[in-house]
């Protein structure tokens, strides 16, 4: 399947979004205290160990300044690109029939 853009390994959001925290000498226990968030989620999202919703995608937004959309489309890039790399998904997708009309 084509790359379609994509970076060599996957770049999971909370990677960006803690590399700006980190510019910005913000502490993760701090930050998680200001915006009401548990630590260990907060710890989980930066590490790539969970995926960012869209509320916390706006929290961010609104914390940091990222635009929300620009996080989540990072999320659904990352997805994507974690799913192709996925050799269960990529065994049942090669059995799967072209049913597009032929042009």
């Amino acid at each position: 399947m084509a790359t379609l853009g994509y970076s060599f390994y996957p770049v999971h959001p909370g990677e960006v979004i803690k590399d700006e925290m980190e510019a910005r000498n913000i502490s993760q226990r701090e930050f998680a205290r200001q915006v009401d968030m548990s630590y260990t989620v907060l710890n989980e999202l930066l590490n790539g160990k969970r995926s960012l919703s869209p509320t916390n995608a706006l929290m961010f937004e609104a914390a940091l300044d990222i635009p929300a959309d620009a996080l989540m489309n990072i999320q659904t890039k990352y997805n994507m690109q974690t799913a192709r790399q996925d050799r269960k998904i990529l065994m049942w997708l090669s059995k799967i029939p072209r049913v597009a009309a032929m042009l």
